[in-house]
């Protein structure tokens, strides 16, 4: 059975680029509306994450010769392949930092315009497809997850490509180039898209195409599969570092059966993970009805049935595997595929079946804005100012007056343009320190082995993050912290340690050269010298 063209009218060009528009300036405005806020709130531009500078750094490591944040010594920090390829121009220069802003715009652009061309694929009522692509952008998170600068904005685009080009597919027969290219790109952007992708390459060969849906299957995978073994080839596991850490933590000494349902489990004790499990419980519904609805005609299962399976499966496997919360990020691209999926379907539903698609499509959107907009505006507003008031200054204090390697749990800000090593005591940036820390069982003064393997004199960290692992000789020095504490944070209180007695002197008279220089709502806390 192939793909044959329906008699779905096809909107004009006039049409077709009225939501789109509409969705893109709507996006754009609450964009724009979010970095003026968080602005004026920091009183400089920064970015809402740590982990953004994390991108930046494996960017200027690669740059040089590196694929790590540390000349000479690989690493796999970043939680996404393609991203810090994407920030390598102008490594070495400040400009670099604002290539994430760049890239996000584009990305939020790109991701609200193939919104607006859905909509208009969709024929909802004159007055519903305007308010939907105006607010849908917004009440959906798109200029949420643009305004972190990391790699989502750019992913969920790719998703929302994969939805629009396997229904125009489905339609016509034709596989056009974005398609394949977003095939290709998603998975790379965040390796949650192999299952969409794949998926919809699926759907691709079970209508008929089956050549062209195994090639691009192969052209999914081997990309990853090339990455996971050049990650092989510099003697690190084949998964990045982020993905190992995260998994591990959440399911650590578990079977594979065990893993996806403790994973689930997790993922449904957040607002986020149950509108993702009512949205898939929703979307099997629905491609069951429609299925019924065709059978009893005696007409096989349309272009509907077949997209929504494909969004099913896709969010099953993020269900099961993926990530939800820590700023709405992770699951903000399936859900807005969903929604997105959800109205295209009312296309080609029966007439009494329609307004009820597109209703639920609707409370979809809204229900996504009263999951994410509250944490939006009255927490993660403040993220910049709190990475400003903690992050910046720590990696000031390092760069600029302490000029030695540094040991930290969290770290981009401090790595980024640092020329000095910094340890990273999570483990994204060292694969000794993952496996110390967790493959070990988090042993006593796990993190004085590694400052001492390193010989990394100075450490930055929060205590209850290093608890049991902090040295024994460790000389407590200072603390960094802020007035009216705010945003999401590791924790709103640094701890400077000096690892090795003999350094804390110099240490100490660094961090008082260092006290006069912070903003006025960041402080440091001296201890007495022993």
């Amino acid at each position: 059975m192939t793909a044959t063209a329906t008699s779905a009218p096809v909107p004009t060009i006039g049409l077709s680029l009225r939501l789109p528009l509409l969705a893109v300036a709507g996006a754009v405005l609450g964009f724009v509306a979010l970095q003026a806020v968080a602005l004026r709130l920091a009183g400089v531009f920064e970015y809402p994450l740590d982990d953004v500078y994390i991108h930046l750094a494996m960017a200027s490591g690669m740059a040089g010769g590196t694929y790590g944040v540390n000349p000479g010594e690989a690493a796999s920090a970043a939680s996404s392949i393609l991203y810090p390829v994407l920030l390598m121009p102008l490594a070495g220069t400040e400009a670099q930092r604002m290539l994430p802003l760049l890239w996000n715009l584009g990305g939020l652009c790109l991701a609200a315009g193939l919104w607006g061309a859905i909509l208009t694929h969709a024929r909802p009522p004159r007055w519903l497809g305007g308010t939907l692509a105006i607010l849908g952008p917004v009440t959906l998170n798109m200029p949420g997850v643009a305004f972190l600068g990391m790699e989502h904005a750019l992913h969920a685009a790719a998703s929302l490509a994969l939805l629009f080009g396997l229904w125009l597919f489905l339609q016509d027969g034709r596989i056009r180039p974005w398609l394949v290219a977003a095939l290709i790109l998603a998975p790379l952007f965040r390796l949650e898209g192999l299952a969409l992708a794949l998926a919809t390459a699926g759907a691709i060969a079970a209508s008929g195409r089956w050549t062209a849906g195994t090639v691009l299957m192969v052209a999914i995978v081997a990309p990853v599969a090339a990455y996971a073994l050049g990650l092989m080839a510099l003697g690190l596991p084949p998964l990045p570092s982020s993905v190992l850490t995260k998994l591990t933590i959440s399911t650590e000494a578990l079977g594979p059966v065990e893993r996806l349902l403790v994973q689930a489990v997790a993922n449904l004790k957040h607002p986020a993970g149950v509108l993702l499990l009512v949205l898939l419980v929703v979307t099997v519904a629905l491609a069951a009805a429609l299925a019924m609805t065709r059978a009893q005609t005696g007409r096989s299962p349309n272009a509907a049935v077949r997209v929504l399976l494909v969004l099913a499966l896709a969010a099953a496997a993020h269900l099961l595997q993926g990530q939800i919360g820590w700023l709405h990020r992770y699951e903000h691209y399936i859900i807005v595929t969903l929604v997105a999926g959800l109205l295209l379907a009312s296309a080609e539903a029966p007439r009494g079946l329609r307004p009820v698609i597109l209703g639920l499509g609707g409370a979809a959107t809204v229900a996504a804005g009263a999951v994410w907009l509250p944490g939006l505006l009255t927490r993660y507003i403040w993220n910049p100012r709190a990475i400003h008031l903690q992050q910046a200054q720590m990696a000031r204090f390092a760069q600029d007056f302490a000029r030695e390697p540094v040991a930290v749990n969290d770290l981009g800000r401090v790595v980024w343009q640092n020329p000095d090593y910094v340890l990273d005591l999570w483990g994204l940036a060292s694969d000794r320190a993952r496996r110390l820390r967790i493959d070990g069982g988090f042993p006593p003064e796990w993190a004085g082995t590694l400052t001492r393997e390193r010989g990394v004199r100075l450490a930055m960290v929060y205590d209850r993050w290093i608890d049991r692992g902090l040295g024994a000789d460790w000389q407590r020095l200072a603390t960094l912290t802020m007035s009216n504490p705010r945003g999401v944070l590791g924790g709103y209180e640094v701890t400077f340690y000096a690892t090795d007695p003999q350094a804390a002197p110099k240490l100490r008279q660094n961090i008082k050269d260092f006290a006069p220089t912070l903003p006025a709502e960041a402080r440091i806390t001296l201890f007495p010298a022993p």
